[in-house]
C-alpha cells in the first residue's frame, strides 16, 4: 500500500471514530442525565474539541465521569486529526518537490529539445502536434491553471511554471541544449522580450514567434526570431482557401490533422553516413522500400528546392527529402538511412 492510500485510509478512520465518539457521549448523556438529544449533542461536541464552554445542566457523578472520558478520547482524536491533515498536506508538497526536482532531472539530459513558451489554445494544438511526431517538448507557462490543465490532458509532459520572458525560465528549460523555441504568448510584447532573452542565451537556436501585429513584425525578426508567424494571415488564408481550392485544403487536413489515416508528411535530412547518399531516387528505390512518396527534395549545395523530383536526381548529404506516408513508414526510411 503506497503512501497515498495509507494517508487516506488514517484520515477515514479518524472521522469514523469522531463520529462513534459522538453517538457514544449522546448517548450516555441521554440515558445517565435524561438530557434532550440536543444538550446531549452540545455537550458532547464541546467535550470533544476541549473548547471549555459552561456545562449546560449539573452533572451527576456518572455524568462527570462520562464527560471525562470523552473529553480524553477527543484530545486523542483530535490530536489523530490533525496529524493526519498536516501529513497530507506535508505529503503533498514533498509530491510536488519531487515531481518537480525528476521533472528537472529530465530536462538537464535533453537535447536537440524545442521549447514552448505559452500553453494557450495556440500552445495546446502545438503539444498536440508534438506528442504525435513523438519528439521532446519542454513547455513554460506562467499560469498554474494551465498548467494544471496540461497535467491532466498530457501526463507525462514536461511543463515548467514560470515567466518564459524571463532568463532563468528559460534556462531551467534547458536553452542551451535546445534546437528550437516558439514563443506562443498572447501579447506581442511578451514575445519579443522572449526572442531577445533566447537569442542572447543560445545564438545558433531556431526560434519561432508568434505575432498579432503586422508592425511587429519587423522588430521581431531584428531581435532575432527565425520565422514569424501571423495568426491572423493563417486563418485569412486558410478561409479564402476553402472557397477557392476545397479539395485541397480537404486534403492538407488529411495530411496534417487525421488522427485515423495518420498520414504525415515529414523531413528528412540526409547525412554523409547514409546508405542512400550518392544515389539516384531510381537506385534508392524509396517508394519500393518503405511506401513513402517523395514530394521534394531540398538541395543543400544549391539551397533550392525540386518538386517532384524524377528518378535520375541524386541524393547528397545535407539534401532535405519531403516525404508523405504513414508515421511506420518513416520509421522505416529513417533506418535506412542509418544502414551502411
Amino acid at each position: 500500500m503506497n503512501s497515498e492510500s495509507l494517508t487516506t485510509r488514517h484520515f477515514q478512520t479518524v472521522i469514523l471514530l469522531i463520529i462513534l465518539l459522538t453517538i457514544a457521549g449522546i448517548s450516555g448523556y441521554v440515558l445517565l442525565e435524561g438530557w434532550s438529544w440536543f444538550d446531549a449533542l452540545y455537550m458532547t461536541l464541546i467535550s470533544i474539541s476541549t473548547v471549555g464552554f459552561k456545562e449546560v445542566r449539573q452533572l451527576s457523578s456518572a455524568g462527570r465521569i462520562l464527560t471525562m472520558m470523552i473529553i480524553l478520547a477527543g484530545m486523542v482524536v483530535v490530536a489523530m486529526l490533525s496529524a493526519s491533515v498536516t501529513s497530507f498536506f506535508v505529503r503533498n508538497d514533498l509530491l510536488t518537490n519531487r515531481k518537480r526536482y525528476r521533472m528537472r532531472r529530465e530536462i538537464e539530459k535533453l537535447n536537440g529539445h524545442t521549447i514552448l513558451c505559452g500553453a494557450g489554445d495556440t500552445g495546446r494544438t502545438i503539444i498536440n502536434e508534438f506528442r504525435r511526431s513523438n519528439r521532446p517538448l519542454v513547455v513554460i507557462e506562467q499560469k498554474q491553471e494551465n498548467v494544471e490543465l496540461l497535467d491532466l490532458l498530457y501526463p507525462g509532459l514536461l511543463v515548467l511554471t514560470g515567466d518564459a520572458t524571463k532568463d532563468e525560465s528559460l534556462i531551467e528549460a534547458n536553452i542551451h541544449q535546445a534546437a528550437g523555441l516558439i514563443t506562443a504568448l498572447s501579447l506581442d510584447a511578451d514575445n519579443l522580450f522572449v526572442v531577445i532573452s533566447a537569442r542572447a542565451l543560445n545564438p545558433k537556436l531556431t526560434i519561432i514567434s508568434r505575432s498579432l501585429d503586422p508592425q511587429t513584425d519587423p522588430k521581431l525578426y531584428r531581435s532575432g526570431a527565425s520565422y514569424v508567424i501571423s495568426p491572423n494571415m493563417v486563418e485569412g488564408i486558410r478561409m479564402a482557401s476553402v472557397i477557392l481550392r476545397p479539395t485541397v485544403v480537404s486534403f492538407l487536413d488529411v495530411v496534417m490533422g487525421d488522427d485515423e489515416l495518420e498520414l504525415r508528411m515529414e523531413e528528412i535530412i540526409v547525412g554523409k553516413e547514409s546508405s542512400l547518399f550518392g544515389k539516384t531516387l531510381s537506385d534508392a528505390k524509396i517508394p519500393q522500400r518503405t511506401g513513402l512518396i517523395v514530394i521534394a527534395i531540398r538541395k543543400a549545395e544549391a539551397d533550392k528546392w525540386m518538386f517532384n523530383p524524377g528518378p535520375a536526381t541524386m541524393i547528397n548529404a545535407g539534401d532535405t527529402m519531403i516525404v508523405l506516408g504513414h508515421p511506420l513508414k518513416i520509421d522505416k526510411l529513417l533506418a535506412l538511412l542509418k544502414e551502411s
